[in-house]
């Protein structure tokens, strides 16, 4: 009977799959941090452009005081303010979506090269099972071949004896 395969590294490739898992996970919650930077940064602008729609309409009916200018300027230095930090926030989350994309495919390639190695020792052992079983074949054609040949030389051997 054939031996069976066993692949000494399992463990350590079935920790590199979970590595691997772990790694895409927090790669896929990056991204969505950075989804939800980039989806705030739009409302901001799209709640900047209604203020801006709204001022210069202020600006245009002329009824204001310096209270409300003061206001305005102070509303709209702190929009500022939050965009400049949205585009901030959003270039750290940019940078570390790369960081953890580089880190996610080396724990692919780690774990695809032990899935390589595992092949090839598959594929040698495959090979080595059927060299036995050709052995082990061949030793029986020959076994059979010798029994043949000895019961016709031995048949062969009696009949000559019969005849004479």
């Amino acid at each position: 009977m054939a031996k069976r395969f066993l692949f000494r590294l399992e463990q350590v490739l079935n920790l590199r799959k979970q590595v691997e898992e772990t790694r895409v996970r927090e790669l896929a919650q990056a991204k969505g941090r950075l989804l939800q930077i980039e989806e705030a940064l739009r409302e901001h602008g799209d709640v900047e452009a209604d203020f801006l729609d709204s001022y210069s309409e202020f600006e245009k009916s002329g009824n204001f005081n310096a209270d409300q200018v003061m206001s305005f300027c102070e509303y709209k230095d702190w929009l500022l303010q939050k965009e400049k930090e949205y585009k901030r926030r959003e270039q750290e989350w940019i940078k570390e979506v790369d960081r953890r994309r580089v880190i996610a495919v080396k724990a692919s390639r780690e774990r695809r090269l032990l899935e390589i190695l595992k092949e090839k020792r598959l594929r040698s052992h495959k090979n080595e099972v059927l060299q036995e079983e050709q052995k082990f074949l061949d030793e029986v054609s020959s076994i059979a071949f010798v029994r043949r040949d000895r019961a016709e030389k031995t048949l062969g051997a009696d009949l000559t004896d019969l005849r004479r």
